[in-house]
Parts: C-alpha cells; structure tokens; sequence
C-alpha cells in the first residue's frame, strides 16, 4: 500500500478534520485567519478534506508506502525544507502535519 501527500490548495493554509459518530466537522484556516467550520454526515469530512488537497501537482510533496515486514513504513519526501507543522492531506483525505508523517516511518 502506498499514499501520496498533497499541500492544500491555495489560498488556505491549515485544515482540520474532527471525524465524529455522527458528524465530521472540517475547519480552514487561510493566513492564520478561520475561514469557518463545515459540519457534515459522518463519513464526509475526509471526502471533503481531498477537494481541498492540490492534487493536480504530479509531485506530491511525501510519499509512503510499506517497504516489508522487515522495513515497515517508508516515508519518501521529494520537496526540500518540508517544516514538521506543515500540513500536508492524504489521497485519501485525512490531514497530518509533515512531523507526523514522518513519525510513521519509526513505528
């Protein structure tokens, strides 16, 4: 299994994703400023999260993919000076900052 990470589309610069029972809340934030709080069914924040995700950069910033059982997760980057408090968002819609990808790799 392997998951590209994506910088959020511009002009926002942080996202959060708060996955409830029965409703996921997603909030922006663009130059340190709340833009607002989405609030939807269950299930929907993450599908909402990857519509914020710049997908259309070919070269997504961190990749991971499972290196083996003797190896587990490696964590790729291919751009320079990634900062941990980044916040990059998975193809799969789920935010994390490059600190916590890269904390994947020494589990």
């Amino acid at each position: 299994m392997s998951t590209d990470y994506y910088w959020l589309r511009d002009p926002f610069t942080s996202i959060r994703l708060e996955e409830g029972e029965v409703h996921d809340r997603v909030t922006l934030w663009e130059g340190g400023a709340n833009c607002g709080t989405l609030t939807l069914r269950a299930g929907h924040g993450r599908v909402v999260c990857r519509m914020f995700a710049d997908t259309d950069d070919a070269n997504a910033p961190i990749h991971t993919h499972f290196g083996g059982a003797d190896v587990g997760c490696v964590v790729t980057e291919s751009a320079s000076a990634l900062d941990e408090p980044y916040i990059l968002v998975s193809e799969y819609g789920q935010p994390l900052t490059v600190g916590e990808i890269r904390k994947r790799s020494a589990i």
